[in-house]
């Protein structure tokens, strides 16, 4: 009997989704013969499984002032290598594909009309209303186009969305990668964490330098290729075993609004921040969720925040989110899924 083939699709914009990737592959290994889609270039997470094809996508590019770098964005847009892409892409050879918001791949499926494709990724969980939105107020136009992307940029046949609370029916709790769930956490390193890729070196270290001068700032960055220091700000490169190591003993975790890193630090029970990206959609639905389950945000590194940050470094910790590991039931979904979308 021939073994069972599955493609995993991966975008590759931002680290969260490679993170969670790492949690997922050892499951699926197991169940059959695994083969890795990544597109995006713009990661510096690796994962210790051959990646089989790898795209250009359809990412975007981190800015250095809070936001996406438009121009930049722009420029590594590839519309026509992403059509020929998935049009070459033979997705006939597996049994069933898991994609995390990958837009290669969903655009295959839909070209070569494959069902049975499911969508296992945060993005997904937007497509409920019922998830966490910031209010409204009339017609806008960046959240016009969000709310389409979520709809069509990698559309599935059949949807897991993960996010911080079961929102609706179809939505789970984190995936929470083997990595993290081993540390052992501890509270009174004086030591803060911060991950804002957004954001250029110098105007971090003079923020953090205002915030407090005396606290110990751990800062990683995706542009920094060695280890310097700046008074009490020392800035790594980023790099995963040197992330959980000081995300272990932190005792306070100020960051992007993405899902991974936050919903890493709530399972262990740090006292969170987050700052979403200007003109990221996503991440102001992710810190409206936050700030509803009482965690703190704000919209830029400005003078306004600095009193108030202060005050959260001293605030306690908030109890960990103890959420199981429930990977092979999230993978059990998605085989039913796939499954039921070979019957129609």
């Amino acid at each position: 009997m021939s073994k069972i083939k599955i493609l995993y699709a991966v975008q590759g914009t931002g680290n969260g989704h490679l993170s969670r990737a790492g949690a997922l592959i050892p499951a699926l290994q197991k169940r059959g013969e695994l083969d890795l889609l990544i597109s995006g270039w713009d990661v510096q997470v690796t994962v210790e499984h051959p990646v089989l094809y790898r795209f250009n996508g359809a990412g975007f590019v981190f800015g250095q002032n809070g936001g996406i770098d438009w121009y930049q964005t722009l420029r590594i847009q590839r519309p026509i290598r992403l059509w020929r892409d998935s049009r070459a892409l033979p997705l006939d050879q597996y049994d069933w594909v898991i994609n995390d918001f990958e837009p290669v791949s969903a655009l295959a499926a839909r070209h070569q009309g494959y069902s049975r494709m499911v969508s296992l990724s945060h993005q997904a969980s937007f497509l409920s209303k019922l998830t966490p939105r910031p209010r409204s107020k009339g017609f806008n136009l960046e959240e016009y186009v969000a709310e389409w992307m979520f709809k069509h940029y990698a559309p599935c046949p059949a949807s897991i969305g993960l996010h911080f609370e079961p929102y609706d029916d179809f939505i789970h709790a984190p995936v929470i990668r083997p990595g993290i769930r081993m540390l052992r956490p501890s509270f009174d390193s004086g030591e803060a964490l911060v991950y804002l890729p957004a954001y250029k070196d110098r105007l971090l270290v003079a923020f953090l330098q205002k915030v407090d001068s005396s606290r110990n700032w751990v800062v990683f960055s995706k542009r920094q290729k060695t280890s310097t220091r700046y008074g009490r700000v020392i800035i790594h490169p980023a790099s995963n075993t040197l992330f959980c190591k000081h995300l272990e003993h932190a005792e306070a975790v100020l960051c992007g609004a993405g899902f991974e890193t936050p919903a890493e630090a709530l399972f262990l029970g740090k006292k969170l921040w987050v700052i979403p990206m200007k003109q990221q959609y996503e991440q102001a639905c992710n810190a409206e969720a936050l700030r509803r389950l009482g965690h703190p945000t704000s919209l830029g590194l400005t003078s306004g925040v600095i009193d108030d940050l202060r005050n959260w470094l001293k605030s306690e910790s908030p109890a960990p989110r103890a959420w199981p590991d429930h990977t092979e039931e999230l993978l059990n979904l998605c085989i039913d899924k796939a499954c039921q979308n070979m019957m129609f």
